[in-house]
């Protein structure tokens, strides 16, 4: 078993949460994306960009959020008058595509289709966490948590194209924190944690195991120290990255802007 020990705020005493550094698995992920995007996002902090595809995700999970209970079946009607009803409150200068509106409809079609004979057993939507590895403290939301029996069933919902392999899964860092938020949460449960690709129906998950949980804890700190040990936040070698970033978009890169300038030639 891992020496490295999780623990609570609530367990530190005044000086040990002064020396605490914040971090998610999604300032890890920006920086594995691109470490001079991480440096613009989260040491000069610019603005972020209007993306579109972004703000259509945040509105399926509202809906979701919004919709499923433990009440009753889910109703189609329902889900399609909780999109509309979402869409200008997240998109108020209607800067989304129609084709992207409408491929947002077809996931909630997709959803009810797979979902409407389903009995919930959720225990908490966007349930937030927070807990201390070594100096840092990890903060997140996730998606849903359902408890059936002794087995803790965490979901991520996604509504991008872009989907990981089943037999890379079990080791996804996303799914891995949540995984490891859970089971200091419950730590005599099982925990099965899965990505559900809403424009695919696909699911992929993974049962994680106390084995699974201990590299969990190693790859979160060396992913920490990569970040914290950087000196130059160089840009990605992959240029494509730089197409769909705010800060190329922005101008605050140089790098990005000038890879954008010769790939629109």
């Amino acid at each position: 078993m891992s020496d490295i020990l999780i623990k609570s705020e609530k367990d530190l005493s005044d000086f040990e949460k002064l020396g605490l550094v914040d971090f998610s698995y999604s300032r890890i992920d920006t920086y594995y994306q691109c470490p001079s995007k991480y440096f613009y996002s989260y040491i000069t902090k610019e603005p972020r960009q209007f993306n579109a595809p972004a703000t259509l995700g945040n509105i399926i999970h509202s809906v979701l959020e919004n919709t499923l209970s433990n009440d009753g079946d889910i109703s189609i009607s329902e889900l399609k008058q909780e999109y509309e009803k979402n869409i200008p409150l997240w998109d108020p200068d209607n800067l989304i595509s129609n084709e992207l509106i409408s491929s947002g409809s077809t996931m909630l079609d997709e959803f009810y289709d797979q979902n409407s004979d389903k009995v919930f057993n959720i225990y908490e939507k966007e349930m937030s966490f927070s807990f201390v590895i070594g100096s840092y403290r990890i903060i997140g939301f996730i998606d849903r948590v359902d408890i059936v029996g002794n087995t803790v069933h965490i979901t991520d919902y996604k509504t991008g194209k872009w989907e990981v392999t089943q037999k890379d899964v079990h080791n996804n860092l996303q799914l891995g924190i949540y995984a490891l938020a859970l089971h200091n949460i419950f730590p005599e449960k099982e925990i099965y944690a899965e990505l559900y690709y809403l424009r695919s129906g696909r699911r992929k998950g993974h049962l994680f195991t106390p084995e699974d949980i201990d590299r969990v804890k190693e790859n979160l700190i060396s992913s920490i120290l990569s970040i914290i040990e950087d000196k130059n936040f160089l840009p990605t070698s992959n240029p494509r990255t730089c197409s769909y970033c705010d800060h190329a978009k922005s101008g605050a890169c140089g790098t990005g802007v000038f890879r954008n300038r010769n790939n629109s030639r």
